[in-house]
């Protein structure tokens, strides 16, 4: 039984075949919060890295970390594991109890008619093929729960059913139970985390990419928009006191504006997974550093993008975006000249192309970061592991990595402050954690971590490597 909810999609969006977030500075470059090993850990300035974090489950967190303005602590989201329904109705929404309670009375019947058809079709996804996204979310969840009240009965309609035997043994597996997502503000002390608040909780509509106000009290996440296929974006205090929805229908490729007060954001102008992306701008917080309601978003540019949209606002206002340099109406299939970064002006009058030199940039520009004062963007490849800084103003590019034959990037950089650059890179024959700065060649500076940390950080093509990673040794030092 499979649903295209949101999360699953933007989930495989940024694991897996793509360069993913792995390290998070802190505002003053002096720790990261890091993910290496199959943990969660912070480093200091130099490399030196603390065991890993006790934050619950960690196969899926932190996707995205974002760092309180003073440096204290970080927002992210962290996955635990309910395994009751009675401890997860004290958790959650009432309107979601409500909503799985209310698919209760038809969870019986859809199993016995799926059961009564046999194994010979399809049946109970052929039954449910009718349901939103939502809905079949719901369904799922309902089931577990008469599961939890009936298991015997539920069991035999479900190995009845064609895979229904592995739906039976998720249900009875020890240490399972109701996924909760939660979004929650992790306080340090040290080399570790002193308290974790809870900001969102949701068994439904799980939060995402959260991105702290520049300026004030406030961050912005996604959430799975209601038909399941698309984003939400949203606004809320830190101190959870007051929430807003700022865009429905959106792309997850958003960031604040640098007086923290206005969030701009890509929305596709057609349907799921359109290439024309229009950009926003929305202001969402007042002066004082209240939530406003958002009024109708200016559209600042319209985008041509074929790979995952991206988008970041500059230090001084100005905002980066790649794009198909086409012009509409076209001829043939679709744009044929390579994408390039462009920048729209801080006051919208303009739209101007970073002026680097044919060739200079990859053919997929959906990954990149500016650094903290605007001034230089990291791009990475997809298909290569290659590094290039270019200056966004004269457009002069220095590949700081070369490609290695059969090497893939999968992992962003990130800057540690305007002149530090880390990223990932071939050392010795083997994928580390690289510290650039202008003028000096990379250095190591994760020479004292097990190999397994990074490991995964880059990938090699062949099928021999890949099978060698699946059998290496886990991180001991976790």
């Amino acid at each position: 039984m499979k649903t295209r909810h949101f999360i699953l999609v933007f989930m495989l969006m940024l694991a897996g075949c793509l360069p993913e977030e792995r390290v998070w500075w802190s505002p003053n470059g002096d720790v990261a919060v890091v993910a290496a090993g199959g943990g969660v850990h912070l480093a200091t300035a130099d490399g030196h890295r603390g065991r890993a974090l006790d934050l619950g489950k960690q196969d899926a967190l932190f996707q995205s970390v974002s760092w309180l303005r003073d440096g204290s602590g970080f927002v992210a989201q962290r996955m635990r594991t309910i395994s009751t329904w009675e401890e997860l109705r004290q958790l959650i929404p009432a309107e979601e109890t409500q909503s799985v309670e209310t698919m209760l009375p038809v969870v019986m019947p859809l199993l016995e008619t799926a059961a009564t058809l046999g194994k010979e079709d399809k049946t109970l996804e052929d039954l449910l093929s009718g349901l939103s996204e939502e809905q079949m979310t719901r369904f799922v969840h309902a089931t577990r729960r008469k599961f939890g009240q009936e298991p015997e009965r539920v069991e035999k309609l479900l190995l009845a059913l064609p895979k229904g035997d592995e739906l039976a043994e998720s249900f009875k597996k020890p240490g399972t139970g109701y996924e909760l997502s939660e979004l929650c503000v992790f306080k340090l002390s040290g080399e570790n985390v002193s308290e974790a608040r809870s900001l969102l909780r949701s068994l439904l509509r799980p939060a995402m990419m959260p991105r702290v106000s520049p300026k004030h009290d406030a961050l912005a996440f996604l959430t799975p928009d209601e038909d399941g296929r698309s984003a939400a974006l949203e606004v809320i205090t830190l101190d959870g006191s007051s929430r807003q929805t700022v865009a429905r229908h959106v792309s997850a490729a958003f960031d604040w504006t640098p007086d923290g007060r206005a969030l701009v954001f890509m929305a596709p102008l057609g349907g799921e997974g359109e290439k024309l992306q229009s950009i926003h701008r929305v202001e969402v917080i007042t002066a004082d550093g209240a939530l406003t309601k958002p009024g109708k978003p200016a559209t600042l540019a319209t985008a041509v993008t074929l790979n995952r949209p991206a988008v970041q606002v500059l230090a001084d206002g100005r905002v980066l975006f790649a794009s198909q340099p086409v012009t509409l109406p076209t001829t043939g299939t679709g744009p044929e000249l390579s994408p390039r970064l462009f920048v729209i002006a801080a006051d919208a009058s303009a739209v101007t192309p970073v002026p680097t030199a044919p060739g200079d940039l990859p053919a997929n520009l959906g990954f990149f970061t500016a650094s903290p004062d605007g001034k230089r963007v990291a791009v990475v490849e997809s298909e290569t592991d290659a590094v290039a800084v270019v200056e966004i103003d004269t457009g002069r590019t220095q590949i700081i990595s070369p490609p290695h034959p059969l090497w893939q990037c999968r992992t962003m950089p990130a800057w540690k402050s305007a002149a530090e650059l880390t990223f990932a890179a071939l050392q010795e024959g083997a994928p580390a954690w690289m510290l650039w700065r202008e003028g000096e060649p990379p250095r190591c500076i994760s020479a004292s971590w097990p190999k397994s940390s990074t490991a995964k950080w880059l990938e090699h093509k062949s099928a021999e490597t890949k099978a060698e990673s699946v059998t290496s040794k886990p991180d001991s030092s976790r």
